[in-house]
């Protein structure tokens, strides 16, 4: 019967959840040339992004560094929320190659403004030369919320040596984690609680 009462719990909490699919908007991928050709695409709860050109070093780039900026927004329809993102990086480092990597999140009102009191969730990675070229990582927010802005910055460099030297963004993928908010929850427990009334009484 335990069993069964957690097993009603989580299909109906994962059947909110699916039902409400994140929406992308306003990306914006503006840090030429390292921008030049880049591309994104959403499916469900996450988004992708395509950066060809975001490479510094030799010999395919004229730069030794730059920094790469994504933004976009993203807006969870109730009664869903997001309380975290996931960051999967994939780097392409030679010689002095190095990335350092920010990714800042930030709530957003009903009219598309960032919400007073600084970001809800910050995380930083940096790419080393000889290290691992591929990274993923969590932003767990301060608070839960239906709309937010999220700014990436890829500082690149590749300083000119003996050796080869290269550095280069290849994987930009993003996953929201999308949950019930509190009154669906709420209201799902009192829906599992009636059925299992019912299921007491027959």
């Amino acid at each position: 019967m335990k069993n069964f009462k957690f097993l009603s719990i989580g299909i109906a909490l994962a059947s909110v959840s699916a039902a409400h699919a994140t929406s992308f908007s306003n990306v914006n991928i503006q840090s030429p040339p390292l921008s030049t050709g880049a591309t994104w695409t959403s499916l469900g709860n996450s988004v992708s992004f395509f950066l060809p050109n975001a490479i510094v070093g030799d010999p395919v780039s004229p730069l030794r560094a730059g920094t790469l900026n994504i933004q976009y927004d993203a807006h969870t329809p109730g009664p869903a929320v997001a309380n975290e993102v996931g960051v999967n990086l994939g780097a392409a480092l030679s010689g002095s190659g190095t990335i350092f990597f920010q990714e800042q999140v930030f709530e957003l009102d009903i009219n598309g403004n960032e919400v007073a009191g600084g970001p809800i969730g910050v995380i930083t990675h940096t790419f080393n030369p000889g290290g691992p070229t591929t990274w993923s990582g969590t932003i767990n927010f301060s608070r839960s919320v239906e709309r937010l802005r999220a700014k990436k910055f890829f500082t690149m460099s590749a300083t000119d040596t003996a050796a080869f030297d290269l550095a280069s963004i290849g994987i930009v993928n993003q996953n929201i984690q999308v949950v019930p908010e509190p009154a669906t929850m709420a209201a799902v427990g009192l829906g599992v609680a009636a059925l299992m009334r019912r299921r007491k009484r027959s």
